[in-house]
């Protein structure tokens, strides 16, 4: 079992293994263990740091900023899914390897797209012409048009 405790010296929070008798502080001061308050308990010594952090912050008089510094920050997904498909395919540097991208992220986030959804993603990416770029496509069998409109990428895996 694990513990947080405080040096009544420097009044720094520290992690220890509450099986040992003393800790030193980083100031220098020898700690009892056994009979020091315990802020706060974990199972294993992973756990501890986050609670070290935690009981630190609020020494300091600042637990809610703690809080919010270590609430873990996401990036917001874009809803819309052509941003999404501009986002990884722009990444290619070639025009070639950036349309085929296209069409097979497509795919992914609609199963069949439209010629509005192609136009929308190779507008911006900056490739002129979208209709010619499907239509190379459809004629490398790297597209397939489903049902008359709507298209959708090859798998090449069986």
């Amino acid at each position: 079992m694990y513990g947080v405790i405080v040096c009544p010296r420097c009044k720094r929070a520290k992690g220890v293994d509450l099986d040992q008798k003393t800790t030193s502080c980083m100031c220098g001061f020898q700690i009892r263990v056994r009979s020091a308050r315990i802020r706060a308990r974990a199972e294993t010594a992973r756990e501890i740091a986050p609670l070290v952090g935690k009981v630190s912050a609020e020494l300091a008089g600042g637990s809610d900023e703690y809080r919010k510094a270590a609430a873990p920050v996401r990036p917001k997904r874009s809803r819309d899914p052509h941003v999404r498909v501009l986002g990884i395919a722009s990444k290619l540097h070639d025009r070639a390897g950036r349309v085929r991208t296209a069409a097979v992220e497509l795919t992914k986030e609609l199963e069949v797209f439209s010629m509005d959804d192609w136009r929308r993603v190779l507008e911006g990416l900056g490739v002129p012409r979208p209709e010619e770029a499907l239509e190379s496509l459809v004629r490398a069998n790297l597209v397939a048009e489903p049902k008359e409109g709507f298209y959708r990428a090859v798998s090449l895996s069986p």
